[in-house]
């Protein structure tokens, strides 16, 4: 959830960024990538096989994913779509808003992790 945290909280700075340079000429925006590590299957398990029909095995290791940022890939059909730049400013504010929706749902995810630890340890229900 850490991993997860410090990918929303870059790629906030990086649309507000992008948004920013929004009538720069000639800016490129740039992107987060985060999730496509684990939808790619960047992620594999660890083991030792000894023959290789042998199927993987092992903890995921989704500990090691960090967030790369990274210039946009800009379709040909958005190039200069502002008129100055590259940047899409509707395609920015939706990236926003979606990464806000992710950001409260790790941190809520986090908190009611806490306070069901807080409640093991003390047995207080709050």
């Amino acid at each position: 959830m850490q991993s997860a945290l410090d990918a929303y909280a870059l790629r906030q700075q990086t649309i507000a960024k992008n948004i920013a340079n929004a009538t720069s000429i000639d800016y490129i925006p740039e992107k987060v990538k985060f999730e496509e590590f684990f939808q790619q299957g960047k992620i594999s398990a660890t083991g030792i096989k000894t023959d290789e029909l042998h199927i993987d095995i092992g903890k995921a290791l989704t500990n090691s994913v960090k967030p790369i940022k990274e210039q946009a890939d800009i379709p040909k059909a958005e190039i200069l779509f502002s008129g100055e730049s590259h940047v899409n400013i509707d395609k920015e504010m939706a990236e926003l808003a979606k990464n806000q929706i992710r950001f409260r749902l790790v941190s809520r995810t986090l908190k009611n992790y806490m306070l069901a630890l807080q409640t093991a340890i003390t047995g207080i229900i709050k």
